[in-house]
């Protein structure tokens, strides 16, 4: 038995470690994404990339993006206490 969803902040950024950030709602996620893109884009912009068939399965629900080094911040659905 699962214990129910959490949506979790996946940062990555060049300069520093990948982080990940659990919360308990897909809009306070999405919010916080939101705010650590602008933290760390600086004067960049900021795209929300469109998210593909694999990456929807996987649980993604949003991702952005910005810079040309692989920067970016992704939301993704997962179960609490997952099984493999």
């Amino acid at each position: 038995m699962s214990g129910g969803a959490v949506w979790v902040v996946i940062t990555e950024e060049r300069h520093g470690d990948v982080d990940a950030d659990p919360f308990s709602t897909e809009e306070g996620a999405r919010a916080y994404a939101g705010a650590v893109a602008g933290r760390f884009a600086r004067d960049l912009d900021v795209a929300e990339v469109a998210l593909t068939p694999p990456m929807i399965t996987d649980g993604w629900v949003l991702l952005l993006e910005w810079g040309t080094e692989g920067d970016g911040v992704r939301v993704v659905r997962r179960e609490m206490d997952a099984t493999p």
